[in-house]
This record gives structure tokens, sequence and C-alpha cells, in this order.
């Protein structure tokens, strides 16, 4: 068991990182020695399975997935690297869902947000906060993938439109 804060997973390995990228497990002190990396998915929640539920279903994409266990590190994580994506659990062992939106707007480039919960008014108040989208459990795969799907493009999209196409490194 890692005592760290972040585990990385890397369900393929994209071709424009280095073999050892798709080593499993990497923590968060690997990623900070190397040069910014760009994820596709960041997950914040102390719950281990959303990240192997999300690696399980995006396995074929060739996307990587890191988990970040609090609004804190997974914070921290985006001041050294980029996400298109943060697929957050709705309440967090430091704070809430709100905690990780306010941070995520101040990160630039920041990515996609998409809040996992259980209540379905999260839905509305996610997008009226600047979120992407909310997942209500019980998840089910089709929404899943389409949500998460559409966010990563949509910030891809972003991402291209402000001329910095070179971080075309991670899945699709």
């Amino acid at each position: 068991m890692l005592t760290n804060a972040f585990d990385v997973s890397s369900v393929a390995t994209c071709p424009q990182f280095p073999n050892e990228w798709a080593l499993e497990p990497r923590d968060a002190s690997w990623n900070r020695q190397q040069p910014s990396r760009a994820t596709d998915i960041l997950t914040i929640g102390d719950n281990p399975a959303l990240g192997g539920y999300l690696s399980a279903l995006f396995q074929q994409s060739g996307w990587t997935i890191t988990r970040a266990r609090n609004c804190e590190t997974g914070m921290a994580y985006l001041q050294d690297n980029r996400a298109a994506v943060v697929v957050c659990e709705e309440s967090l062992p430091d704070g809430s869902w709100h905690d990780a939106a306010a941070a995520i707007r101040s990160v630039p480039d920041g990515p996609a947000l998409i809040v996992v919960g259980d209540d379905g008014a999260l839905v509305e108040e996610v997008l009226a906060l600047g979120g992407f989208d909310a997942l209500v459990r019980p998840l089910r795969d089709p929404e899943v993938v389409w949500s998460i799907a559409s966010a990563w493009h949509a910030w891809m999209k972003r991402i291209e439109a402000g001329g910095n196409g070179a971080l075309r490194c991670c899945g699709g």
C-alpha cells in the first residue's frame, strides 16, 4: 500500500510518454521530478474504488488516470501537472467538491470538473458553479463514458484553441 497521496495508473502506454510512465503505481514524488506531464483523468476522493472503476471502464482508451486522496493533494498535483478532467467525489476528507472547484478555477488551463455524488440536485449545482457535469450514483457505464469523454474533448478543444496543441499527448 502506498503511503503517498497519489496513485498513477496507466491503462495503456501513451505513445509520446516514455515506457516507464506505464509502470504502476507511480507516486507524486516521481511526477514532481519529471517535466510537467498531462494525465487524462485525475480522481479526487479517498475511496480507491472510483479510480479502479474508471481504469476498467477506460481500459481500451489508453488514457492515464491519477488518483489524489483529498482536495489538497489533488490541487498540489495540478500545480505541477496537467489533467484534462477531474472526477471528484462530492465529499472529501478535507472538504467538499466546492473546494476543488474553487481551486481548479485558479489553475491555468484548468481541467473540466465532474462531480460524483448521491443526490440528483447535484447536477444543477455543479453546472451553475462552472463544472462540466455531475454523475449520480448508481453510476451507469454509458453515462460515465459519455460525460468523461465529452469533458476530455471539450478541454482538449479549449487547449488547442489557445494555441497549445503540443499538449496532445494523452489518450485520443
